[in-house]
């Protein structure tokens, strides 16, 4: 049985989960009448909570927005989420100068149990976060939940922990997490192996944190970041190519990702560029949008790249109506 209070926080939360809610839906998950529930929605919108209803054989109720924010109902990944999203934003130099992303996740923090206070500071102050590496059109990877918030714990208690991946079981020491791009990654020590990895959170299975506390290592870099960013640049760099550009290495810098390589500065007037990605023929494209003479030092096979697209951009021209 709920009382009147938890009922309406039920029903409140349950219309904030869909779309639409039918009354007898409301009514059959809360074990109430629908006249109880019709009651209930002429509660909340007294308090100011702008819910509309649909009438008719097929009618329910919904949300629609306001005049004003209303008080939402969180559950636990929700808010886990939330608070990454808000310290992400905080830290990234673009939030508003008024400071209200961060005051936003003061309050939620400051309101959430401990159990879940617990799961975000462990996630806030063990998590890197980088925008370097980042695919354009590549997908997000899903990444569970509670696989995020053992890993984070993991990290922050220095617990050793065991889990799979690619169906071969593994006993890590982890460090830190790292969200390189749009994906995660757990830097650990593989105690089997006896050596430093970089691992995708999307690819682990089971992740458990033991009692065992995790020995003690000197970290493989000073900044876990740029050690992330490499390992993904071995990954994405499967073919390589240096091409000096007329062009200053302060111009040219903000078009490299440190994940598909890096500039070594000439002058005033060129620069550098060695760069790789899964194909020649990307880094021949890319190039061109740095907009700057370039001229080929390696490989030979670069050149060949560069006549295709010749090539290509000559039919496409060709289809043009002549003397239009």
């Amino acid at each position: 049985m709920w009382d009147t209070p938890g009922r309406l926080l039920r029903v409140l939360e349950l219309l904030q989960q869909r779309r639409e809610w039918g009354a007898a839906e409301l009514a059959e998950r809360l074990g109430v009448s629908t006249r109880t529930i019709r009651r209930d929605v002429d509660r909340l919108r007294a308090i100011g909570y702008p819910v509309e209803a649909r009438y008719g054989a097929d009618g329910g109720y919904h949300l629609v927005p306001g005049a004003n924010l209303p008080p939402l109902m969180f559950d636990a990944d929700e808010a886990v989420s939330t608070v990454l999203a808000l310290q992400a934003f905080s830290a990234s130099g673009d939030e508003p100068s008024d400071g209200s992303a961060l005051r936003a996740l003061v309050k939620l923090v400051g309101v959430m149990p401990r159990r879940l206070r617990s799961r975000v500071e462990a996630l806030v102050s063990g998590v890197r976060q980088t925008d370097a590496g980042t695919i354009r059109g590549q997908q997000r990877a899903p990444v569970d939940m509670d696989t995020l918030v053992a890993a984070a714990l993991a990290c922050r208690d220095r617990r050793r922990s065991t889990t799979s991946h690619d169906g071969v079981q593994l006993v890590l020491d982890p460090l830190s997490l790292v969200r390189a791009g749009q994906r995660w990654y757990l830097v650990a020590w593989d105690v089997t192996a006896a050596g430093w990895r970089t691992l995708r959170l999307d690819q682990l299975v089971g992740f458990t944190a033991t009692d065992r506390p995790a020995t003690h290592r000197e970290p493989p870099s000073e900044d876990l970041e740029d050690y992330v960013v490499q390992h993904l640049g071995r990954q994405i760099q499967q073919h390589r190519a240096s091409v000096r550009v007329a062009a200053p290495a302060a111009r040219v810098t903000p078009w490299i990702d440190p994940a598909f390589g890096w500039i070594e500065p000439i002058d005033d007037t060129a620069c550098i560029v060695h760069s790789g990605s899964k194909s020649l023929t990307d880094v021949a494209r890319w190039m061109l949008l740095l907009d700057a003479e370039l001229t080929i030092i390696g490989p030979a096979e670069l050149a060949a790249e560069y006549v295709a697209l010749a090539k290509q951009a000559a039919r496409i021209a060709a289809t043009f109506p002549a003397g239009a």
